[in-house]
Order: C-alpha cells, then sequence, then structure tokens
C-alpha cells in the first residue's frame, strides 16, 4: 500500500516535471492597437492607428511632418507608455522642457513646443515662454 502511493508521487511529479510550461518571458505578447492623432504646425491634422508591441517603441508619425519623430513605448499590462518627440529642424519638446513625457492611463493629450529639451539634471529655475507648435493625442 505504501509502495504504490509513492510510486503514485512519483509518476505525478514526472509528469508535471515533463509538462512544458509557458513562462512570461516566452510568452509572445500580444500587439496593442494605437490610435493616434497628430496636428503639427499648418499642416493638415492626421489621425491613424498602429499596433504595438507592449514595452518596445513604436513609430506613431513618420509620414505627417518629415521634420517630427514621435514614437510612443507602451508599457507591458497596459498600465501607461513614454512619448517621446525629436525634431529635425528646429528643435522641440512637450511640457516641461522635456523630449519625452510619462503617462499612467490609457489615453493623453500633449502639447509640443517650440524650443529644445533640457539635458541632464540641471533644470532652468526661470520660466519660458515657448510657442506652441502642435499637439498629440493618443488613446489605445
Amino acid at each position: 500500500m505504501i509502495t504504490s502511493s509513492v510510486f503514485t508521487y512519483i509518476a505525478i511529479a514526472t509528469v508535471l516535471c515533463l509538462t512544458p510550461q509557458e513562462s512570461r518571458s516566452q510568452r509572445a505578447a500580444a500587439p496593442v492597437k494605437v490610435t493616434y492623432a497628430v496636428g503639427m504646425g499648418q499642416n493638415e491634422p492626421i489621425s491613424a492607428e498602429v499596433a504595438c508591441v507592449p514595452d518596445v517603441a513604436c513609430d506613431l508619425v513618420d509620414h505627417a511632418d518629415p521634420a517630427v519623430h514621435l514614437t510612443i513605448m507602451v508599457y507591458s499590462g497596459l498600465k501607461g507608455g513614454e512619448l517621446r518627440i525629436y525634431c529635425w529642424s528646429d528643435p522641440c519638446s512637450f511640457t516641461g522642457s522635456r523630449s519625452h513625457i510619462d503617462f499612467s492611463g490609457r489615453r493623453v493629450a500633449a502639447d509640443s513646443f517650440l524650443g529644445e529639451s533640457d539635458f541632464g539634471i540641471a533644470v532652468p529655475l526661470v520660466v519660458r515662454q515657448r510657442p506652441i507648435i502642435g499637439e498629440v493625442l493618443v488613446s489605445y
């Protein structure tokens, strides 16, 4: 009786060990549908939809204005992300003179301003008036 229960436990343990289990890193992350609208300067506003893989930077705008490059990274678990901007001709940034903003919801609206982003850990203690050159709306 004892030997049969021991063999039963060994058999169950062997089956559990040999059965492949999907780990979180092995699972392919499902793409997230990101809808966005961008209005830059005097250009016609555009809206589009892209499929982005969580935790990977995804290009939003290359065709609306070749001088502006926008990327988004949606965090896994769909609990926010990061929006980045880079302008080729004139420097630009988001609120707070930063080239990126972190957001915590499934929607973000951000104005883009003329003027370069501040680099390093020192931030000027003066308020700079910068003209708004565009607006970005993102939802996923």
